[in-house]
């Protein structure tokens, strides 16, 4: 039988940054190749234990995506749609995105527009984003909205 790490307790309150960053850590490690992951913490910041990868994901988020019950809108707005309705369902309280990607620690153009891009489709959404993070080859590194305030 394996012990479980009691750094990843479901139970464990990450509202501290830097708690939220060692479980991201301790879960994802380093870079494998470009996705972004999806995380989830319910209202009192515990996680949910759900962490989902999504990869091939558009280069630009503003692209324009057809939608059936909106017609066109971009690939930013009609992900935070989704993640309004985990929202509304129950099954998150607050999202945690992570960018993905091969290389060093420091902020290329992709992660940060794309960081701003879903800063203000969760805020027009109504999306609790809790944080942004980099997952590159060593770890990872939070990604706050000075970061990407350029890229808005």
């Amino acid at each position: 039988m394996t012990d479980i790490d009691p750094r990843l307790d479901l139970d464990r309150v990450l509202a501290r940054d830097e708690d939220l960053e060692e479980v991201l850590t301790l879960l994802l490690r380093n870079a494998i190749h470009r996705q972004m992951w999806l995380f989830f913490l319910d209202d009192q910041d515990r996680a949910t234990g759900v962490i989902a990868p999504c990869d091939d994901y558009p280069l630009d988020p503003h692209g324009r995506v057809s939608t059936s019950d909106r017609g066109g809108t971009t690939f930013a707005a009609a992900l935070c749609r989704t993640l309004r309705a985990l929202v509304d369902d129950g099954a998150a309280g607050r999202v945690v995105l992570i960018w993905e990607r091969r290389g060093s620690e420091v902020f290329t153009p992709d992660e940060l527009g794309w960081a701003g891009a879903m800063a203000d489709a969760c805020r027009d959404a109504h999306v609790p984003l809790r944080a942004q993070f980099l997952l590159h080859d060593a770890g990872v590194r939070m990604l706050t909205p000075d970061d990407y305030a350029a890229f808005r």
